[in-house]
């Protein structure tokens, strides 16, 4: 009895020994990278983050890490590129994350190189007149280019930016032949406006933060009002036709991260973005708080996709007819 005990004693010690303890994820700093410079709308969401996040990530921090330039493509693939454990993760704007890859031949690819954590906010485009400006309604403005047609000029933020994308479809949808004049930027479509060498522009609603003087949103082009700009009227609210051009701020992972890391991830984006810090960062940058779940939003980013490919098709045939 007594060797018995012995060797029952002995095997368990040594199954203590054999099998090490699970660890607990994060076990180091997470880096977040953004394709974009600080200050702008990526940077604010990553920033608010970062303020709230180690309480749920075992106490670990959120390191925001800025690789602007390239259209966001470099950062991108960066992360993809990084070891899968997890650690190292990409804040993509969704819109032009998607856009970026259509419209020339990108090394990363949103859908086959990444998995999907979670949203956790969104930016919105809105039709904008200089303060100045006769028409104080988006339908008002609308019906006067459809009487002038080509005589009106519009600014984006670039053809081909999510902005440039949601003009063109607005513009289509409601029959409306203006000039679309591209900028670099959406201050600098901002400024075309303000400077009156355009008579509306379609940017982000969150860049009349700061200018309410200067520049009037007549609606959002989105079928509901912004959280952060209740008086501003969504042009669905106006009878007008729209299509949905935005960009969703989606946390992406390395397409080899192991499922449950992703899952502990989700679940940590869910109570970071629910936290009241959170929501009043995001607000005093005019920006609107907005959790999904990784599956939700996988789900609903490709179906967006497909939308604005007809979009994408369209200005590709246009630029090589310029050809």
């Amino acid at each position: 009895m007594k060797f018995k005990t012995f060797l029952a004693a002995s095997a368990f010690a040594i199954a203590s020994v054999a099998v090490p303890a699970l660890a607990v994820f994060p076990e180091k700093p997470i880096t977040l990278v953004v394709g974009f410079g600080a200050g702008g709308g990526t940077d604010s969401y990553a920033r608010a983050l970062a303020s709230v996040a180690p309480t749920f990530i075992n106490n670990q921090p959120l390191i925001v890490v800025n690789k602007p330039g390239g259209s966001a493509i470099p950062a991108a693939k960066y992360v993809a590129d990084s070891t899968p454990d997890g650690h190292t993760l990409y804040l993509a704007s969704g819109g032009s994350f998607y856009f970026s890859t259509q419209f020339r031949k990108a090394p990363v690819d949103p859908f086959k190189d990444f998995k999907i954590v979670c949203m956790v906010g969104r930016l919105l485009p809105a039709l904008f007149v200089h303060q100045s400006s006769k028409f104080k309604t988006a339908k008002e403005l609308v019906d006067h280019v459809k009487a002038n047609p080509g005589k009106l000029r519009y600014s984006t933020p670039g053809r081909t930016t999510t902005w440039g994308i949601a003009g063109l479809a607005f513009t289509k949808r409601n029959n409306m032949n203006a000039v679309d004049v591209p900028a670099k930027g959406g201050a600098p479509a901002r400024g075309l406006l303000i400077g009156k060498q355009v008579d509306f522009s379609v940017i982000g609603v969150h860049l009349i933060n700061g200018f309410q003087d200067q520049v009037r949103a007549l609606g959002l082009i989105y079928p509901e009002r912004d959280p952060n700009n209740k008086k501003i009227p969504s042009v669905k609210e106006q009878g007008l036709n729209l299509l949905e051009v935005f960009t969703p701020m989606i946390i992406m992972a390395p397409k080899d991260v192991p499922n449950s890391i992703i899952s502990s991830l989700d679940t940590a984006c869910k109570n970071m973005t629910s936290h009241k810090a959170y929501g009043k960062l995001l607000k005093k940058a005019g920006l609107p708080a907005k959790y999904q779940s990784g599956p939700s939003t996988a789900e609903y980013y490709k179906g967006l996709a497909e939308g604005w490919k007809p979009l994408v098709d369209e200005l590709k045939a246009a630029r090589k007819k310029k050809k």
